[in-house]
């Protein structure tokens, strides 16, 4: 990993865990000294995170991190999400070939270490991945651009809601139930199960 993405891996990182608060200025100069890099790198992250929905800018003020908007994301992106995914899936549940099951079985296999390890960070990218391969199996390009822009508004709304569960396993048990459906060719049963976890 270089060393510009791990400004953004440590920045997003302090966002999603709370360590930077809501609102928290986020000063070039500073970031630089702490990551001893220059401002253009600072100011690279920022954009980024920003485009992931973590950060925002304000007028005169600069960049800060973003007020997470818990009407929004549960009242609107998360249905429209939800409404994606399960298009995206009726698209093509009979047609999963092999290659399909080998690419989700990958992706479960670094789900679970990472939710045996208790890696947050890890675990959001897992999670991301395993939706994604939903979507993007679709081939709809339109279907896939909507899907990226919802994501990117919701990666803090994961570690947040990641708090609900005792056991991190859980959240692996959940998408392999998904992953099992999937694999049993039970396409209501599948949809019914993808809704539950998509909140």
């Amino acid at each position: 990993m270089t060393k510009d993405n791990l400004v953004v891996e440590k920045l997003r990182s302090e966002i999603l865990s709370g360590i930077l608060e809501e609102d928290t200025p986020l000063r070039e100069m500073q970031l630089a000294k702490k990551f001893n890099v220059g401002r253009a790198k600072i100011r690279e992250a920022l954009i980024i995170l920003s485009n992931e929905g973590l950060t925002y800018s304000k007028h005169n003020f600069g960049m800060r991190v973003s007020k997470f908007s818990n009407d929004a994301i549960y009242n609107l992106v998360i249905p429209l999400r939800r409404t994606v995914e399960i298009f995206a899936i009726r698209q093509y549940f009979h047609e999963i070939n092999s290659k399909d099951i080998r690419s989700w079985e990958n992706c479960l296999k670094k789900m679970e270490i990472a939710c045996l390890t208790k890696s947050f960070n890890k675990i959001i990218e897992c999670d991301i991945e395993f939706h994604r391969l939903i979507v993007e199996r679709s081939n709809i390009v339109d279907l896939i651009s909507i899907w990226n822009l919802l994501i990117s508004r919701v990666r803090g709304h994961f570690m947040r809601n990641y708090h609900k569960y005792r056991d991190p396993m859980e959240i692996y048990f959940e998408h392999e139930a998904i992953f099992f459906m999937f694999r049993t060719g039970k396409l209501d049963a599948a949809i019914q199960i993808l809704e539950s976890n998509i909140e």
